[in-house]
């Protein structure tokens, strides 16, 4: 039987705390093995439970936590961190993903899909709210490029570069990327980035 992933779970609101905490500990695949409730906690968990994941409300007392997720990551390669937050403003979202979330998900989506979410995260793959996505996306949307910086990705997608590639070239993380290119799909309703550049193409945007 394949051991369960650790979570430390960073949450200073005892209700929400029990809620989350009974849902990863009800799958098959995480258990919660540490609980912090002040910033000042979370480095000492980290070595004594050295969990797979942190699941970390943003809005925790004490320092501001998105400035430790480096140190924590340089320290425990291997972990996880995600965020389980109400705060969905995008400068917010964005200081995230610089700081190396690997999943931004809020407290207003469906609690049963957080494990669901964990597998993914720990499959590779970054993962956001869709609630996320929506807020987002309030004003309708006609395919056009915003912004200097999004038809920089797009070009360097049309010559096949990989998301590595961009964010050196033109000075983002590998995470950012990704993230501008998910807002680009949605945007440009292509469900791959083969279908991004099409469309991309076809409105001579590239």
């Amino acid at each position: 039987m394949t051991p369960k992933k650790k979570v430390l779970l960073v949450e200073d609101h005892a209700v929400t705390r029990v809620g989350v905490k009974h849902v990863v500990n009800a799958s098959n695949d995480f258990e919660v093995v540490g609980e912090a409730e002040h910033s000042s906690q979370i480095s000492n968990l980290l070595l004594e439970t050295k969990p797979d994941f942190v699941l970390l409300d943003l809005r925790i007392p004490g320092e501001n936590v998105l400035n430790m997720v480096k140190d924590w990551k340089k320290d425990h390669p291997q972990l996880k961190v995600v965020t389980l937050t109400m705060l969905d403003e995008q400068p917010i979202v964005h200081s995230a993903i610089e700081a190396g979330v690997d999943g931004y998900l809020l407290k207003s989506d469906d609690l049963s899909s957080l494990t669901k979410n964990l597998n993914e995260i720990a499959a590779g793959k970054t993962v956001y709210s869709k609630n996320l996505k929506l807020s987002f996306n309030r004003k309708p949307q006609d395919g056009k490029v915003a912004n200097k910086k999004e038809k920089q990705i797009l070009t360097l997608l049309g010559h096949g570069k990989t998301y590595q590639e961009i964010g050196t070239e033109i000075g983002l993380s590998k995470r950012t990327v990704e993230y501008h290119v998910g807002r680009l799909k949605d945007r440009f309703n292509a469900k791959t980035v083969a279908e991004l550049i099409g469309r991309a193409k076809e409105q001579m945007l590239i």
